[in-house]
């Protein structure tokens, strides 16, 4: 399973200070910590980024390859910002990034799909449009439009991450949602061929959930999920818990050498 972490986020209140004051030093800590704990990638997340986008995701860029050099997933929904991180990844050297993401919204089909098909990133499409479906039958039927559209684009399924979009547990309709997911989850190897891959963004589960029992909804729903094929989460790879199910998952797929360290929190 191939974890990117979700810590960068603009949302978050020291991470949010510090883009917006060009500070260096929060976002190269928090990297470091984040791949130390067994982050494959880095998720970037702007959000609209409206105002000096592309300066800003430049810089995030920037600001984390002096400390990694693992993959970034740029995360916004400004195109022209998504083309400058993508462009600088490049630029220093970075590995290719992930576009997170696109729907069948119009303003993402127009774009940024085109951005990751024009410089050769992997993409991840949720299974939304309008509003979030409740059913897995209608989940699959966007994930099989999603891939017609980035097929049709020159993107190839083996670059496709399709996330069926996790609402938290605790709605009115979050069980439902939460059981249609590990369908969608279960049935997208079969759907395509060749396949597509799968990504959640784990944390979604438990927003709202008291603090102290949220990693718990966390660790179980991703051991449920990757026992049906999950391909990569996106989750806090802060939580010693999930990551330590991620090192046993890959133990136990024989994805990884096992360790005893793998069994103990870090």
């Amino acid at each position: 399973m191939f974890v990117i972490a979700e810590n960068i986020n603009v949302m978050s209140g020291a991470i949010g200070a510090a883009l917006k004051a060009r500070d260096k030093a929060p976002l190269q800590d928090l990297a470091k910590r984040l791949v130390a704990a067994g982050a494959d990638a880095l998720d970037v997340n702007l959000g609209p980024a409206r105002k000096d986008g592309e300066g800003l995701m430049t810089f995030a860029v920037d600001a984390l390859a002096e400390v990694v050099n693992c993959q970034l997933c740029l995360d916004t929904t400004n195109a022209a910002a998504m083309k400058a991180g993508i462009i600088r990844c490049q630029e220093v050297g970075l590995p290719r990034p992930i576009v997170n993401s696109f729907s069948l919204q119009p303003a993402k089909l127009e774009g940024i799909l085109p951005l990751a098909a024009e410089y050769g990133c992997d993409i991840i499409g949720l299974t939304m449009e309008g509003s979030i479906p409740i059913t897995a039958t209608d989940r699959l039927n966007l994930a099989f439009e999603l891939v017609a559209a980035a097929n049709d684009a020159g993107i190839s399924n083996d670059r496709i991450l399709i996330d069926p979009v996790v609402l938290p547990l605790g709605v009115d309709v979050g069980q439902q949602h939460a059981a249609a997911v590990q369908e969608v989850v279960a049935t997208l190897p079969h759907m395509f061929d060749p396949p597509v891959r799968s990504v959640c963004g784990l944390s979604n589960i438990s927003n709202g959930a008291p603090e102290h029992v949220r990693p718990a909804i966390n660790n179980v729903f991703i051991a449920m999920l990757a026992a049906l094929g999950l391909s990569a989460v996106i989750a806090d790879a802060l939580d010693g818990e999930a990551m330590r199910t991620v090192r046993l998952v890959r133990a136990l797929t024989d994805q990884s050498l096992y360790s005893v360290s793998d069994a103990e929190l870090q």
